[in-house]
Parts: structure tokens; C-alpha cells; sequence
């Protein structure tokens, strides 16, 4: 069956209509559609062909098994429907950009992802990886092409999953070239394969060049883009991405996950200017060519004037005489120039009218039209005039919608950038751009910061961005005193707001709480971290275990307040999903075991309570998290050595002195005194006594 029997307007199962094919591959085709029986809701179907009866009962197998995931970046997938031979797979349609249309974008504007931009990508997609993973598939194409930033919240959504196989399998043959590494076409599919394209796609957006123009010739070695030579924390996780040796790579997309959440924020989270690819679009002006030096003219002369001619004398005339009234007689030359005078008298009054009444109809018309359209007269951007260029009028305009999207105040917003912008120019004084041309620079400026500050923005949840520029310090005290009278410490509590504050504000903002306009994104971020977070308090009995379980939610954290004696020993085990992390902190703040799997840890002694556990669940679903501690008292002292009383009339047997050790000097013990001679007695033999043995030096065993 070849795809081009489907046409537009065909009805799928007599509920879902075809309206526009999107993209063809081979043996594939991907369309937008309509579900006819749910109130022309628009859905997106994907259709395979020429496939044989094994290979189309694999291909089902595997789609059935991608409908139970379930995460909020991966688009909800509907049933599986067979048409003539042909294999259709419907989804939910997900409203977006892709990446690749977004670098082409910038492409054409001489922009590429930023660092920062790419960090927050990668931080947002992992997850989603991992969900995929945790089912036992591979997405096997990940490109910036089957990646969508979805405009109703700005996150990155994985789309087009081509064929998704099980890991173990056949190998996939539907992967990119360039993306997908050499050995998805022989070996079976692995999750390393996906974070493989994952490091491709990084490059590709930094750079804005093509995966074969990222690749030495010779050595087939990959080229860095130079926005990585200020990043080398970001650096290290793509070069695990893309690392060529089994031992070397990440295993799960829970490891780059944890490594990137260590890594700051860069200050600039936007597009930057692809500055090593920018063309001369204007040549330059050829040098002056060396003037040659020519021979002085000789100066014309002056020629004579000519001398006026004599005028002749006037005739002398008769005299006149009285001539009777008569009509003037007017030439015909005359009467036609009266006649053009007089039109054109009443011509040009016509066409001032004509203007006049033009210029009041077309300023009605534009009032009509401005009242409803957002224009830059009302959106309190800077440069609002109509002189702007028609490019930059359309990217103020994608602003204010976006900003609508996120539910952000608009108010709130501008004043950020403005604020942000004066820090940047303060000779200024805080004043915004105008339309001007000699503004234009700044203006750019101004755009740019207004990008950077909506990535940032747009990373935390609607129920919180709606509330940016009504926060008030009374909200994060009161979250704060709820959770310390739970139990939790200041000093942890410091702790997970500083993670999450420095992952949204830059580094000269995140430390404590700044002024206006950036707190009302540090008490978001602060908010953010603690959604969720419940405190559990234990008391373990000596000796005993003590075990509590809990089911902890995606993207939640749970803390437990364990109270100890001092100078016990801590015995923990934590065990529950792969995509758990623990952190165990002491009553001060200070880490006794570092962020990890979750292990068991034994804390040999405990000087301060109570020792806080940390778990945070960086997986989509809940999962269920089971703890066990114990308390052990301090190990006693072990005993001094005694020396066992001798028999009446028997010598004592000297015990044999404990060897010093190794490198200390040897003390000298005083010389014995010499016994006491007895009386003299009658002689008897002496009874028979078992010679005394030495007391043993080793420590007694419990």
C-alpha cells in the first residue's frame, strides 16, 4: 500500500477525518486530523505501511506498551486502528515549535541557543526520558525535529516516536543519521542510544551547525561549540553523552539528570549571537586608487564682450485723434489662458478637499481597527511607534502573547526588564528605549533580557506565575515557620531553597532575598521547592529498628527528622524508585552523606539531632519509599588487664607486660623487691599445684 491512496478528507474508522499531511518518511507519514465525535477536537495521526504480519504485530505491541506512559511531556496516545493494510496511530495534538524551526529562526537572524537555554533543556527533558526508559523503550530519533516547545507552557515535548522498541530487541533502523550512533543499527536498542541523540541535539543547537559539520573529517572527533569554553560543567555531561566507551557512559537518564542539577544556572538563559558565523552581507569599499597628477591647463581667455547695438530713433507719431466707444476685441490665445486660469482656480480647491477627507477616513479606519488589536500603543513596551521595523512590531506582539500564555503580569514583567536593563546601562538613569534609530541597539538589548528573564519564568508552575507581582514576604514567612515547627532545620531549609533559587535568579541574585522586582521570583522559586514537602518525625528505641513507609509523588521531596542520643550509632536503609535521590544532613546544616541512590548509610557517631533525610522523587508518578533506622549505644570501653592473686607459699608468676607499640619508647619497670624469707617449717612435701597461666593480652570478647 503506498501512502498516496490517502488523501486529504478521508474519515479513519468513521470518526477521524484527515486534513493535512505534515511530513513523510519511508514507510511513514504523519498527519494533523480531526476527531469528528469529540467536538472537532484537533488531533495528530501517524500511519505506517508496507510493513509485513510480524513486523505489524511488533509495531502494535510496542505502541500498546507506549500508551502506558504517562508524563506530562509526552503526548497522550490514543488507539491503534487498521485501514486497508495500513497501520494508524492516533495521539493528542500538542499546539508548538519545533527546535529545528526555532534554530532555523534564529538561523536567519545570525542567533543560537545559548548555554544556559540548552542547561534548562536538558534539565526538562531528562525526565522524560526516564519515564520512557521505565517502561523498557527507547524513543530511538531523538532530533530537534521530534522536539516541540508547546506554547501553552513553554516546556519541551518528545513527539514522533517513529517505531518504539523495546529495549533488548532487533535493532532499529528508523533513527537520524548524524543523530543516532552507528551502533543503533546493529546492536539492540539501550537507553544510552536516546542520550546519544540527546548530545547531538545539544551541539546542533549551540552551534546552529548540522551533526556531519560538527564532526572532524579525520579524526571523527566532535568539535565544541566555543559557547562551551565558559561552561565546563556542561561540557563534561555532553562528552558523557556522546562518549564512545561502554564504561564511560550514562547508564540511566537519572545519572545526567543528577549532574546537571548540580551545575548554576549561566546568568543568560537566551539566544546568543552566532558571532563565528556571521556574514558580511555589505562588502567592504575598494581602497582609493593614487590620484594621478596631470599637467596644468592653460586658462581660457576671457571672451570680448559684444558691444550693444545702437537702438534707432523713434518714429515720431501723428497725434491722435478721438476714437468712439466701441468692444474690446479680445485675441483667441487670450480668452483660451483666461479660460485654463480659471479651471485650474477651481481645480486645486477640489483636490484639498479630496486630500482632506482622505486623511480624516484613514485615521477613523486605523481607530476602528486599533480598538480590537493589541498594537504597540498599548502593550507598555518600549519603542512603541509606529516606525519601528515591521520584524521587531511582530516580535513585541509574539512577547505580549506569550506573556498571556504563561498567565504572567504583564505589568510586573516590564518592569523586571526595565529594571534588569538599567542595572546593565545605568549612565541611562532608567530609561527606556524609544523608537528611535539611535536606540535601536539598546532596544535589541532590552529583547534579549526580556527572552532570557521569560526561559527563566516559564519554569516554574502556572499556579505560581500567576501570582508573580502579588507575592509578599508574609507568604514565605509563614510557609517557613509551618515547616520549622514540624521539625525541619533552618539550616536544611536554607539548603533546598538555595537549589531551587539559583536554578531561576543569576548568581549575584540568589543569595538571600533580593529587592523588587526579583523577589517576587525568589519567593516563587522558594515555594516552588517546598510544594509538597512533608516533614515525618522519628524516634527510634535502642536496639530496635524502626521502620516508616510512604508514597512519595513526582517531583516531590520528604523529609524525615530522625531523633538520636548523643554519641549513638545511626544505622539507615532507604529503599524505592531508581529515580529517587537521598541527602543526609545533620541538626546544623552540614552533609553527612552526599545526594545519592537511595543506599544504606551507618553513621558511626550521631553528636547532634536530630539527623534530617532528604528524598526527592525526580520521576513523573508517585512511588512507594520504605525507611529503616536503628540506634545503637556506643561500643563500652574495653578493660585494663588485671593480675590474678597467687597461691599462699607459691611466687606469683609475673605477667607478661603488654608490648608498646610500634615507635613509642619502652618505659623501664622499677626492679622487684626480693621476697621475704619465710620461717623455717618442718619439711613436707609440697602439694601439687598446676602452674598459673599467663592472663591473656587480647581485649575481652562480648
Amino acid at each position: 500500500m503506498a501512502a498516496d491512496d490517502v488523501t486529504p478528507g478521508h474519515l479513519l474508522a468513521e470518526r477521524y477525518r484527515l486534513d493535512e499531511r505534515l511530513s513523510q518518511a519511508a514507510g511513514s507519514a504523519l498527519w494533523r486530523g480531526t476527531d469528528t465525535l469529540a467536538g472537532d477536537l484537533p488531533v495528530a495521526l501517524r500511519v505506517w505501511w508496507d510493513l509485513g504480519g510480524e513486523e505489524q504485530a511488533e509495531l502494535r505491541r510496542g505502541l500498546e506498551r507506549l500508551q502506558a506512559v504517562y508524563h506530562p511531556q509526552i503526548p497522550r496516545l490514543g488507539a491503534v486502528l487498521s485501514d486497508n493494510g495500513r497501520l494508524w496511530q492516533v495521539r493528542e495534538w500538542v499546539g508548538g515549535r519545533s527546535y529545528r524551526d526555532l534554530l532555523q529562526a534564529r538561523r536567519e537572524r545570525q542567533l543560537v541557543f545559548g548555554a544556559g537555554e540548552v542547561l534548562l533543556l536538558l534539565r526538562q527533558l531528562l525526565p522524560a526520558l526516564a519515564a520512557l526508559h521505565g517502561q523498557d523503550l527507547v524513543h530511538g530519533d531523538i532530533t530537534p525535529a521530534n522536539l516541540l516547545r508547546r506554547d501553552r507552557d513553554g516546556l519541551p515535548v518528545l513527539i514522533d516516536f517513529g517505531q518504539p522498541a523495546p529495549q533488548g530487541r532487533e535493532p532499529l533502523a528508523s533513527g537520524t543519521a548524524g543523530y543516532a550512533p552507528p551502533e543503533q543499527l546493529r546492536d539492540p536498542p539501550q537507553p544510552w542510544m536516546d542520550l546519544h541523540g540527546l548530545g547531538v541535539t545539544a551541539l546542533v543547537l549551540l552551534s546552529g551547525d548540522e551533526p556531519q559539520d560538527l564532526l572532524d573529517p579525520v579524526t571523527m572527533d566532535w568539535l565544541w561549540p566555543a559557547a562551551l569554553d565558559t561552561e565546563p560543567g556542561l561540557r563534561a555531561v555532553i562528552e558523557r553523552l556522546l562518549q564512545r566507551e561502554p564504561g564511560q557512559r550514562y547508564r540511566s537518564a537519572a545519572q545526567p539528570l543528577d549532574d546537571l542539577g548540580r551545575l548554576p544556572v549561566p546568568d543568560s538563559t537566551g539566544p546568543v549571537s552566532r558571532s563565528d558565523r556571521t556574514e558580511v552581507l555589505i562588502p567592504p569599499p575598494p581602497p582609493p586608487e593614487p590620484e594621478a597628477v596631470a599637467a596644468p591647463k592653460p586658462e581660457p581667455r576671457p571672451e570680448p564682450e559684444p558691444e550693444p547695438e545702437p537702438e534707432p530713433p523713434p518714429k515720431p507719431s501723428a497725434p491722435r485723434a478721438a476714437a468712439p466707444a466701441t468692444l474690446r476685441v479680445v485675441p483667441r490665445h487670450q480668452r483660451q489662458q483666461q479660460r485654463e486660469e480659471a479651471a485650474e482656480g477651481r481645480f486645486w480647491p477640489v483636490v484639498l478637499a479630496l486630500l482632506l477627507t482622505g486623511l480624516v477616513g484613514s485615521a477613523v479606519g486605523w481607530l476602528l481597527l486599533g480598538r480590537g488589536r493589541v498594537g504597540p500603543a498599548d502593550t507598555g513596551l518600549p519603542g512603541g511607534g509606529v516606525s519601528l521595523p515591521p520584524a521587531e512590531v511582530d516580535q513585541r506582539q509574539q512577547l505580549v502573547n506569550r506573556l498571556a500564555a504563561l498567565q504572567v503580569n504583564r505589568d510586573w514583567f516590564l518592569t523586571l526588564v526595565n529594571r534588569s536593563l538599567a542595572s546593565q546601562f545605568p549612565e541611562r538613569g532608567g530609561r527606556p528605549p524609544s523608537d528611535s534609530l539611535e536606540d535601536a541597539p539598546v532596544r535589541k538589548v532590552w529583547n534579549d533580557i526580556a527572552q532570557d528573564w521569560l526561559v527563566r519564568v516559564e519554569q516554574l508552575p502556572v499556579s505560581l506565575r500567576e501570582r508573580l507581582g502579588s507575592f509578599r514576604s508574609e507568604d514565605w514567612d509563614q510557609r517557613r515557620g509551618l515547616l520549622s515547627r514540624q521539625g525541619l532545620s533552618e539550616a536544611v531549609l536554607d539548603q533546598l531553597v538555595g537549589a531551587s533559587t539559583r536554578s531561576l535568579l543569576p548568581a549575584g541574585l540568589a543569595n538571600g532575598q533580593p529587592q523588587e522586582p526579583y523577589r517576587q521570583i525568589w519567593i516563587a522559586a522558594a515555594l516552588r521547592a517546598l510544594d509538597g514537602l512533608r516533614v515525618e518525625s522519628l524516634e527510634p528505641v535502642t536496639g530496635l529498628a524502626r521502620t516508616a513507609s510512604a508514597s512519595l509523588e513526582g517531583n516531590r521531596a520528604q523529609v524525615f527528622a530522625i531523633r538520636v542520643p548523643a554519641d549513638h550509632k545511626l544505622v539507615l536503609g532507604l529503599s524505592g524508585s531508581p529515580l529517587m535521590q537521598m541527602t543526609v544532613f545533620a541538626a546544623d546544616g552540614q552533609v553527612l552523606d552526599g545526594a545519592g541512590p537511595l543506599r544504606v548509610v551507618s553513621l558511626e557517631k550521631v553528636t547532634s539531632s536530630p539527623v534530617q533525610v532528604l528524598v526527592r522523587n525526580d520521576g513523573p508518578t508517585a512511588g512507594l519509599l520504605s525507611l529503616s533506622a536503628r540506634v545503637d549505644p556506643p561500643a563500652p570501653a574495653a578493660p585494663r588487664p588485671t593480675q590474678p592473686e597467687a597461691a599462699p607459699g607459691v611466687p606469683a608468676t609475673p605477667t607478661p607486660a603488654a608490648q608498646p607499640p610500634a615507635g613509642e619508647p619502652t618505659i623501664p619497670a622499677p626492679p622487684a623487691s626480693p621476697p621475704a624469707t619465710p620461717a623455717p617449717t618442718p619439711p613436707t612435701a609440697p602439694p601439687p599445684t598446676a602452674p598459673a597461666t599467663p592472663e591473656s593480652s587480647e581485649p575481652l570478647q562480648r
